[in-house]
């Protein structure tokens, strides 16, 4: 009776230990699966990010050759608003004629004015020489004609000339000028003298 119960005992385990083989089979083809899902899985992310870094690039790449005629379109924008200020304002050419014969005679004109003018300078220069020569050949000759009396008078009136001039031109142009305020009023009262003998003959009349 034991034996027979021993040999259950020991069916059972061998029972349980074949369940627990073919469960550990079970669970190892689970896994083996799962790892294998895994793997696939894996290599789908690696391949889904090596697409996702092309997209990058060539949505770097894309934007690079975006830039470029989007710069260009901004430039042309640019020149374009400055055309347009500048057709709002048209030029307006002016046509300049030059001509070179008046430049010609100006020329002409002004050298001949600086030539009439060292002209009559020459000409004052050459009178007032003249003027001089002659006043001084007078000078001379009243020194030699006159009397010694009037002779030492004209040497005296000659030095203080010789001395200061200025002062000399200055006395002689008063008592000129004092000279002629008598002799007006010598006239003037001659002039009013005869008009009042001729008031008087009338009233005696």
């Amino acid at each position: 009776m034991e034996e027979k119960t021993i040999e259950k005992v020991l069916n059972r385990i061998s029972e349980e230990r074949i369940q627990d083989s073919q469960e550990l089979k079970n669970v190892k083809a689970v896994q083996e699966k799962q790892q294998k899902s895994l793997n696939e899985t894996q290599e789908k992310f690696n391949s889904f990010a090596q697409e996702i870094g092309t997209l990058k690039t060539g949505q770097q790449t894309l934007l690079q050759r975006i830039s470029g005629p989007l710069n260009q379109l901004e430039e042309l924008g640019a020149k374009i608003d400055s055309h347009t200020e500048l057709l709002k304002k048209p030029l307006v050419q002016k046509v300049v004629h030059e001509h070179h014969v008046p430049k010609l005679l100006y020329a002409t004109i002004v050298l001949f004015c600086v030539c009439l003018c060292f002209g009559f300078g020459w000409f004052q220069t050459g009178q007032s020489l003249t003027q001089y020569r002659n006043n001084d050949t007078k000078w001379r000759r009243l020194m030699l004609d006159a009397d010694p009396r009037l002779t030492e008078v004209l040497q005296g009136l000659s030095t203080k000339v010789e001395l200061n001039p200025n002062n000399a031109r200055d006395s002689v142009q008063r008592e000129e000028d004092h000279n002629q305020q008598v002799w007006e009023l010598e006239q003037k009262t001659k002039k009013d003298s005869a008009e009042l003998r001729s008031l008087k003959r009338g009233k005696k009349k």
